[in-house]
C-alpha cells in the first residue's frame, strides 16, 4: 500500500506548476507587482497574452470601439483579475485531460474546477469574505490532488478504491485504506511543494471536511466546501466519488443553504463560465469540454 510520502517523494511524476503562474502568482498574491515586470512575464507567453487581449477586449471589459494592447489591458483588468485569468489557462491546460482514475470525462475536471471557483467567488462576496479573489484560486485548485493521482495510477486508481469501498463507507475512507492518503491530502501536498500560501494548502486538504470546531474554523474553507456541493448538484465533474460527499451542517447553516439558494448559485456559476467561455472565443469549450 502505498502512502502520503511514497507519492510526494516521487515528484517526477507530478505535475509542476507552470513557470508563468508560479512567478505571478507570488507577485501579484504579495501585492508587490510591477505593471511593467508583469507585462513582460505575460508577453513571453503567446498563448497567455492572447487571453489576456481577449479578456481586456471582450464585452465583460472592453469599450465598444476601442481596443487595448496589453500593457493598457493588464492595467485595466487589474491584478487580481489577471492572477485569475493566469490560473484559469494554466492550471486549465494541466487539467483538460484529467480524472480518468475518477471517472471523469475528457474536459469535466477542468470544467469542475471553473464552476467552483466562481461559485466559491460569488460565495464569498454574497456572505462579506474579505478576499473573493482568493476564494476563486482555492476553489479553481480544491480538487488538484485528483491530477496527481490519476498521472501516477490512472484507472488502477479506481480500481484499487473502488475494491475498499463498503456501504457504511466513504469514498476518502476507501482512499485512504487503500493507499494510506486520498486525493484531498495529496492535493494539499501538493500545494506545498508548488511554494503556495499554507492557507491555500489548507483549505485544499479540508474542502470536503471543513472543522466546525471555533478553535479550527476558517469560513475560506467553509466557501470552498459549498462552492464544490453546489457544483456536483449542478452535475459538474461528478466521477466516481460524486455522490459520496454532503454539504457540512455547520456549512448550510452559516450560508444559509437550500434548495432556492442552491439553484440561485448554480445559476450563477452557470453564467459566470458561458461568459469565460465567451471572453476567450469559444476556446475554453473546444479545448475543454469533450
Amino acid at each position: 500500500m502505498a502512502n502520503l510520502e511514497d507519492i510526494i517523494s516521487d515528484i517526477d511524476s507530478l505535475p509542476a506548476l507552470p513557470a508563468t503562474a508560479a512567478r505571478l502568482a507570488s507577485m501579484l498574491m504579495s501585492g508587490e507587482s510591477d505593471i511593467t515586470e508583469v507585462a513582460e512575464i505575460v508577453r513571453v507567453d503567446e498563448a497567455l497574452s492572447m487571453t489576456v487581449l481577449r479578456y481586456a477586449n471582450s464585452s465583460m471589459f472592453g469599450r465598444p470601439g476601442r481596443e487595448f494592447n496589453l500593457r493598457e489591458s493588464i492595467i485595466r483588468l487589474g491584478n487580481a483579475t489577471v492572477l485569475k485569468i493566469v490560473m484559469q489557462q494554466q492550471i486549465g491546460q494541466m487539467l483538460r485531460d484529467g480524472g480518468v482514475a475518477f471517472g471523469l470525462e475528457r474536459g469535466a475536471m477542468w470544467r469542475g474546477a471553473l464552476g467552483g471557483a466562481f461559485a466559491a467567488e460569488n460565495l464569498a462576496k454574497e456572505h462579506g469574505f474579505d478576499d473573493p479573489d482568493l476564494c476563486f484560486v482555492c476553489g479553481l485548485l480544491r480538487d488538484i490532488g485528483k491530477l496527481a493521482l490519476d498521472i501516477r495510477y490512472g484507472q488502477d486508481y479506481a480500481a484499487k478504491v473502488n475494491a475498499c469501498l463498503k456501504d457504511s463507507m466513504t469514498f476518502q475512507d476507501a482512499e485512504r485504506e487503500a493507499f494510506g492518503t486520498d486525493h484531498a491530502e495529496v492535493g494539499a501536498a501538493l500545494a506545498k511543494h508548488w511554494q503556495l500560501p499554507d492557507r491555500m494548502a489548507t483549505v485544499i486538504q479540508y474542502h470536503h471536511t471543513p472543522p466546525a470546531d471555533p478553535a479550527d474554523h476558517d469560513m475560506l474553507i467553509d466557501l470552498v466546501h459549498a462552492a464544490d456541493i453546489i457544483c456536483l448538484w449542478a452535475g459538474l465533474a461528478v466521477g466516481y466519488d460524486g455522490l459520496q460527499y454532503h454539504l457540512a451542517p455547520h456549512v448550510k447553516e452559516s450560508l444559509s443553504l437550500n434548495r432556492r439558494t442552491a439553484e440561485i448559485e448554480i445559476t450563477a456559476m452557470w453564467n459566470r463560465v458561458r461568459e469565460i467561455e465567451d471572453a476567450m472565443n469559444g476556446t475554453t469549450h473546444e479545448r475543454h469540454v469533450a
